[in-house]
Order: structure tokens, then sequence, then C-alpha cells
């Protein structure tokens, strides 16, 4: 039995926040989505049949009606994370008047408006400040950027009002970076505050783009918002069971070969609780210093050099990462050990389909790994973190798999950071 496959339990967390709920604005004629992204368990007799779909032979979309402009709800949300697809619609351009003329990219089947700070509609002001992005820890997407120099465009999907992603272009441009952010947000509930006018974003659900080029274009979602409680629960329980799928697995299925990155906190994100394991290219964790209980008498300076210390380069969390890094040369290892943990457990799986399964799968490998490594195991190093003072943060890197030719065999342009 693989190490802690008896405690499976004990790693399904138990907190997330946000709204998941959303109707959206119409739905097309005739539309039909195949959604595979988990083995679906059933019963037949006293025996359990597992389910199984080729990734790569998902159909998009298969659609009857002609495309049509996404208009999107203009009533007042704050938090959607909208899972159903809507299909056939073609983006519209948030807070931007007719005389306005964007700068436009092709994504693979949309033309979408870039956030280039040059363009006169656009106001750099509106942007958080730059400290900001240390609770994402940007340092790790630079890099990323940095090792994988053809990138051109990130599309920041759930862009929500958009200033992130204009805080992501400044960031960039200032490091010398020629890569554009594309927003992109499935609403527009956005009112106008202060007299500053809105960011204009591309309105369009994310799970409409498809078809992207792998060489050239990333995808971020950036603290994609999940649900707490038993509308969580109910989502689990349907992916597990075949009857839907989360939205960023369906952006990573319809942009193969794209990397797709989410982050996580233990507050309001937790996108690895729906993505299946399968489509985990690597992850890279990181401590961030935050409030516990009397530990908040300590002075942030005294929390950031705890945080700086376990992430150091002899520090627990950056030998899981030097662990985690390894995972794409070594994939068909992690693919045979996630479908042996799959196996191990599907009476668990099948009892109990509205647990965070994607996520307790790669717990469980994660766990075995470390264990076979002699680190310390990962509950414990999220144990030390909040005795301190800090928060166990992630970027979770996704990607589905293509023929490595179809990406190096596309067009190559400039490198995104200059010199």
């Amino acid at each position: 039995m693989i190490r802690g496959m008896d405690t499976f339990n004990s790693l399904v967390p138990t907190t997330i926040q946000g709204n998941t709920e959303e109707t959206p604005p119409g739905k097309p004629d005739d539309v039909t989505q195949k959604h595979d992204i988990t083995p679906y368990l059933k019963t037949d007799s006293k025996e359990i049949q597992q389910q199984t779909v080729d990734l790569s032979s998902r159909t998009v979309t298969e659609l009857k009606t002609p495309s049509r402009p996404y208009y999107g709800s203009s009533r007042s949300i704050n938090v959607i994370m909208d899972n159903n697809a809507i299909g056939n619609y073609f983006a519209t351009y948030a807070h931007l008047s007719d005389k306005d003329k964007p700068e436009t990219v092709r994504i693979g089947g949309q033309e979408l408006m870039t956030l280039d700070p040059s363009q006169s509609f656009i106001d750099p002001d509106l942007a958080e400040k730059k400290s900001f992005l240390d609770s994402f820890n940007f340092n790790f997407l630079v890099d990323f950027l940095k090792k994988n120099d053809k990138i051109e465009y990130i599309v920041d999907i759930g862009c929500g009002d958009g200033k992130i992603s204009l805080l992501m272009q400044n960031h960039l441009r200032a490091l010398g970076s020629k890569i554009k952010v594309v927003p992109v947000d499935v609403n527009n509930s956005h009112t106008e505050y202060n007299d500053n006018k809105p960011i204009p974003f591309n309105l369009i659900p994310a799970q409409e783009i498809a078809g992207a080029s792998p060489a050239t274009t990333l995808f971020t979602a950036i603290h994609p918002f999940t649900e707490l409680g038993s509308t969580a629960n109910r989502l689990s329980r349907e992916i597990t069971q075949g009857k839907t799928e989360y939205y960023i697995t369906t952006v990573i299925k319809n942009n193969p070969g794209c990397f797709v990155l989410a982050t996580e906190d233990l507050h309001t994100s937790s996108p690895q609780r729906y993505i299946p394991p399968e489509l985990v290219y690597t992850k890279h964790y990181h401590a961030y210093p935050i409030c516990f209980g009397m530990v908040c008498s300590e002075p942030m300076s005294v929390r950031q050099e705890k945080a700086a210390k376990i992430n150091s380069e002899n520090g627990d969390v950056s030998q899981l990462n030097q662990l985690l890094a390894k995972l794409p040369e070594q994939r068909d290892s992690y693919l045979a050990s996630i479908s042996k943990i799959t196996d191990n457990i599907k009476e668990h799986i099948l009892e109990e389909p509205e647990e965070f399964w994607p996520d307790n799968i790669f717990k469980l490998h994660i766990e075995d790994t470390l264990f076979k490594a002699a680190i310390e195991p990962f509950e414990s190093i999220q144990y030390e973190l909040t005795r301190n003072g800090l928060e166990m943060r992630c970027w979770h890197v996704y990607r589905q798999d293509i023929n490595a030719s179809e990406v190096s065999g596309q067009a190559v342009k400039e490198p995104p950071f200059s010199n």
C-alpha cells in the first residue's frame, strides 16, 4: 500500500470560500459537450467498473448554431465561477467605447484585446500597488516565463475588474518583457468607483477559447475563487461522476500543449481540488506571512524573515519544490503512480464522490515521494508554517500533453524579455 493511503480522509481540506453560482445569459441550441476529466465510477451488480476516456479524444464543442457575441451579466456578483459550457459565443469588449480602437491578437478562434498601457483608454494608475504581487509570488511566474521564453501572450482568465491583469502587464513591461496580457472574464458586474474609468477587458467565457498556440500562449487563473460547503461538495460529486467538469479543466483541454497556471491559497482559491491530477505538469509552493492567533503580535518583518528562511535553498519548502520540478521529466512514472493510487482507492471514490479526489490523489503521490526522499511529510511542513504564522501557497502548472514536435514547429518571435 502506498504510504498514507489509509489516512486519505485526513488529506481532505475543510474550508474554502467564494461564490460559484451564476446563471449563464443564454444557452445555445443543440449544444453537446463531453465531460471526461475524472474516471466515472459506477456499480454494475457487485462490481465496480471504471469508464476511462482518452483526454485527447474529447470534442471541444459540437455546435449547430452560428457564433454570436457574448454579453455576460450586469447583475452585481462578488465572485463568479461559471462552470457551465454555454457554447458558440465570441468575445465582446467591456468598458470600451465605439471610438476606441484596441490592439487585438488572435488567440485560437477568438480575436481578443490586449492591455497595452500605451492605449489612451487604459489608465495604468488603476492597477494595484506593485507590492500586491508579493502575495502571489510573481517571481515564480517571471522565472517560468524566462525559462519558456517563446511566450508572447498571457491570457488572464477570470480577470474580474482587470486590475491584477493590468498590474501584471505593467510589471512585465518594467522588467523589459514584450509579453502582452489579454484580460478575460465571464461577467461584467463592475461599476465605476470614484469616477474612475473601468479597465476594459474581453467579455467571454474562458471555455470558449480553443486552439491557442502552445508556442506563444500561456493562460493564468490568478486567485480563481472556489466555493464553500455544500456547493463545493456538489461540484466535486458531479465532477467525480462525470456529469460536469471544472471550467479551468475545459480551458486546459481546449488548448492542448498550452500551460495553464493557477494560484492557490487557504482562504478563497483552491482550483487544484477540481482539476484531474493527470493534467498536472508541476507545482511550486511558497511560505507566505499571515496572521494566526497570537503570532500576529510579531511584526510583519519577523514573519517575512521566517518565510524567507523556510523558502530558502535548504528549507523544507525548497526541497519539496525541487522534487516537483522533476515531474515533467518523470511524466511516465508520475502517471503510473496516480493511476495506481486511483485504482487502490476507487471504492472510497465511489462511496464519497463529494470529496476533493483530484487533490487527494495528488497529495497521496506527494506523500509517497517525500517519504522516499526522506523529506518531512507535507502535512508536517504545513503545520510548521502555521505554527510560525505562515501559510502555504502554491502555483499550480497544468498542461495537456501533445506531440512535442507540434509545439517546436510553430513560429517563434522575439524573446519575451529584453536584455
